[in-house]
């Protein structure tokens, strides 16, 4: 799955033992995360995911690169 990342927390990648070299995705960025990760809350026209720092699992420039095969 590919998000959007519209917002993040003020605690986002706060814990320097996870993540000692700081944030490494921003407000802007499109990300990969798992099929089920994060809580999702439908709007009018899909939904919005809230994710945990540590369900980010990589950056992409384009999403359209991530194919879905089924």
């Amino acid at each position: 799955n590919v998000g959007l990342i519209v917002n993040m927390g003020p605690d986002a990648y706060a814990d320097k033992n996870k993540f000692p070299n700081g944030p490494w995705c921003k407000e802007g960025d499109w990300v990969v995360f798992a099929r089920y990760a994060g809580s999702r809350v439908k709007i009018e026209d899909g939904e919005i995911r809230i994710l945990n720092d540590d369900e980010i699992l990589s950056t992409v420039e384009d999403p359209t690169d991530i194919l879905t095969l089924y």
